[in-house]
């Protein structure tokens, strides 16, 4: 049932805005669950990380990455480390996306 599946997008914020109450600043990673404002970080791995302990909070046993064109491949093996390294009960997927904009899309079912 899709509405048992959380979607995360991982981003850059062009410029600075204020979204739905979350400040974001030029430059900064932007994490949206759902669509919704999820985080911002100018640090990947910090915003990751809060990603990975939501998707833990939810008992995702089925976990698929899909990164974008802008990302290469270690650097998504790295991300991909963060997840089976705290969900290591959960499976999880690396897919190469190739989408524009988005660095990560992140399926947590």
């Amino acid at each position: 049932v899709i509405a048992n599946v959380r979607t995360f997008e991982v981003t850059y914020a062009a410029k600075d805005a204020d979204f739905d109450g979350c400040a974001i600043k030029k430059g900064d990673y932007l994490a949206l669950d759902r669509s919704k404002p999820f985080g911002t970080n100018p640090d990947l791995d910090c915003l990751m990380n809060s990603i990975v302990d939501a998707a833990g909070e939810e008992c995702g046993e089925f976990i698929t990455i899909y990164y974008g064109c802008d990302v290469c491949e270690e650097e998504a093996e790295h991300i991909c480390s963060l997840f089976t390294e705290k969900l290591p009960d959960a499976e999880i997927n690396l897919m190469y996306g190739g989408q524009p904009v988005y660095y990560y899309m992140i399926s947590v079912e």
